[in-house]
């Protein structure tokens, strides 16, 4: 519905009817002293300051001729008054301080009895008012120009995997092959145990690969069949692994920033924001020469950003979502730079009904319908599950990815080693045990010969 009043006084009749119908009154125990008395008496009166933002629409929309049309804020704060105990009508005052909202909230109690917007809890403001918990967390981010680039290097062959990683592999791999050598030469395999050194040890290395493809030797030994059948499966799985990292490498999204944030000289803010300080510090903490430049609207930004007017545009992730909505991946974000408390309702200082309203904004916030209802204001829902901070790399897998099956691989060779041993101390006693019987036999029938 849109609601206008009289344009000399800029009063407008609330929203408040479209969301609040039924008429709960308030109870006298609320008032506590004679300022809440008077906030009573004169509660037709409930006089609600709206900043009139020219570049976000999407939060308070304010036409040119002073009408207020809706907005995300003003569809929630009339949530939150049908959430109170007691009845408030609403009377919205649209304020323009060129967008300068510590300005706005300086005139709590002069103007106004509260400010209602897309208003960032800050330690400053806090100083002239008094604010709900947040309705809508926020963080500062930087919203850069990109461009798709392919960074390839002669080492993105090797990235899929830590360097502690390929280190593991290539122990397994050596031990694999030292283990299928040993079994082999204690087995009297021509093509280990007449070898040269140097043969053998090119044997060690070369032979748990060779057999892949060609038919380098024979096997004889039990247990280094089962050894390389254990090496076969460990390695299959790994190369498996390896080519699925490897081409999420090769096919990833390459959109990154034109401009690193370090190199960021001129950069842009919302105008009126508490963002321009910010800026300031930040430069200085950093020690860059940095020269803010203010931006009004939607068009502003894309604008300098296209042209190079600025390097970068700080402003808190709401908005900077709202603007990547609308034009999409040419731009993006990098951060969060830093953690906002959110944004909030503000009342004049000692306001002893804060509580209620907080209490009310939580059950608000709380709405099974609060997700929808966001994106059908700000159209940002969507991109939030979706668009990560945009410079995102797929992780280099670590040996405790695969420590399950090297430790298996590992115990295979140990259990081969100690099976071959045993089998062959066995197989010795045994074979002693047969000379001395014959020994024996051959003793005795000698003797008998004799007698």
């Amino acid at each position: 519905m849109l609601l206008t009043s009289r344009p000399s006084t800029l009063i407008l009749t609330a929203l408040f009817n479209n969301f609040c119908e039924r008429p709960v009154h308030f109870k006298r125990t609320l008032w506590k002293n004679d300022s809440d008395k008077q906030l009573h008496e004169s509660i037709s009166t409930f006089n609600v300051c709206v900043p009139k933002n020219t570049a976000f629409h999407e939060f308070v929309d304010v036409n040119e001729h002073d009408e207020l049309k809706g907005g995300f804020s003003i569809t929630i704060f009339c949530l939150v008054l049908q959430e109170l105990p007691f009845k408030i009508q609403p009377l919205f005052k649209p304020v323009d301080e060129q967008g300068n909202y510590t300005h706005i909230i300086m005139k709590l109690g002069q103007d106004c009895d509260a400010v209602v917007g897309d208003t960032t809890i800050t330690s400053n403001r806090t100083k002239y008012a008094e604010f709900t918990i947040p309705y809508m967390s926020s963080e500062i981010y930087m919203l850069v120009p990109a461009e798709r680039k392919w960074n390839q290097t002669m080492l993105t062959l090797l990235k899929p995997f830590t360097l502690r990683l390929w280190l593991l592999i290539l122990t397994v791999w050596m031990l694999t092959g030292a283990t299928i050598g040993y079994l082999e030469y204690r087995s009297e395999n021509p093509d280990f145990y007449h070898a040269p050194l140097h043969k053998s040890l090119f044997m060690i290395i070369w032979f748990p690969l060779s057999k892949f493809f060609f038919q380098e030797g024979e096997i004889r030994n039990r247990c280094s069949k089962f050894v390389f059948v254990v090496w076969l499966v460990t390695i299959f799985i790994v190369m498996q692994i390896f080519t699925a990292c490897l081409s999420s490498w090769l096919t990833i999204n390459q959109l990154q920033p034109k401009v690193l944030p370090k190199e960021h000289q001129v950069v842009g803010y919302q105008n009126g924001s508490f963002i321009v300080d910010f800026v300031n510090d930040h430069a200085q903490r950093s020690g860059i020469t940095t020269n803010p430049i203010a931006l009004s609207s939607l068009d502003d930004y894309k604008n300098v950003l296209d042209n190079g007017t600025v390097d970068a545009i700080y402003d808190e992730l709401p908005y900077i979502e709202i603007f990547l909505a609308k034009y999409g991946d040419a731009y993006m974000k990098v951060g969060p730079i830093a953690t906002e408390p959110g944004l909030g309702f503000a009342f004049t200082r000692g306001f002893t009904l804060l509580q209620d309203f907080s209490q009310a904004v939580i059950k608000v916030i709380e709405y099974p319908d609060m997700t929808s209802m966001t994106e059908t204001y700000l159209g940002i829902q969507t991109r939030l599950g979706t668009l990560s901070v945009d410079v995102s790399f797929p992780q280099s897998l670590s040996p405790m990815s695969f420590s399950l099956l090297f430790a298996f691989a590992s115990l295979s060779i140990v259990a081969a080693i100690l099976v071959s041993e045993i089998t062959r101390m066995c197989t010795r006693n045994n074979s002693n045990k047969s000379s001395e019987m014959m020994s024996i036999i051959s003793g005795n029938g000698t003797t008998h010969a004799e007698c």
